[in-house]
C-alpha cells in the first residue's frame, strides 16, 4: 500500500516539477468540517496553478497532519464547482466536489461532499469549510 501511494504522489507531483511557466502560489488558512482539500478541520495550505483553473496544492492541518493533490476550479476567485483529489497522511487516498461561494475579499465558503480511504474511516464526508486566502 505504501509504494502505490509514493507513485501516486510522484505522479501528482510530476506536474508541478516538469511546469515550463512561472505561476503565482496562493496561501489560505481554512477551519471547518471538513476541508475538502485535505479532509481536516483545521490547517495551512498552498495552491499553485499548473494550468488554466487546475491547481496543485499541498496542505498541513488537524487531524490529518499533511495531504497533496490537484484541484479543479470553475472560478479560482468566485463562485462556482470545485474538485479535489489527493493523497495524504490520515487519509490515504481522497476525492471531493464542492461549491464555492465567495463571501468577501479573499474569504470563501466551500461546501459539498467527498470520499475517503484511510486509516481510520473509509467512506463519504461532508465538506463545509471556511477559506482565507493571502
Amino acid at each position: 500500500m505504501l509504494k502505490h501511494t509514493f507513485i501516486v504522489l510522484i505522479l501528482l507531483l510530476a506536474p508541478v516539477l516538469c511546469a515550463a511557466e512561472e505561476r503565482t502560489a496562493t496561501s489560505s488558512v481554512h477551519a471547518g468540517f471538513l476541508y475538502p482539500n485535505g479532509v481536516d478541520v483545521a490547517g495551512y495550505t498552498v495552491e499553485q496553478s499548473i494550468a488554466d483553473n487546475v491547481y496543485y496544492f499541498y496542505t498541513f492541518g488537524f487531524p490529518s497532519l499533511a495531504a497533496a493533490g490537484l484541484s479543479y476550479y470553475t472560478d479560482y476567485t468566485g463562485d462556482g464547482l470545485s474538485g479535489a483529489i489527493g493523497v495524504g497522511i490520515g487519509s490515504v487516498l481522497y476525492a471531493s466536489l464542492v461549491y464555492q461561494w465567495k463571501i468577501a475579499d479573499k474569504q470563501y465558503l466551500k461546501t459539498g461532499a467527498g470520499f475517503t480511504t484511510g486509516i481510520a474511516y473509509t467512506g463519504a464526508y461532508p465538506a463545509l469549510s471556511y477559506e482565507y486566502r493571502f
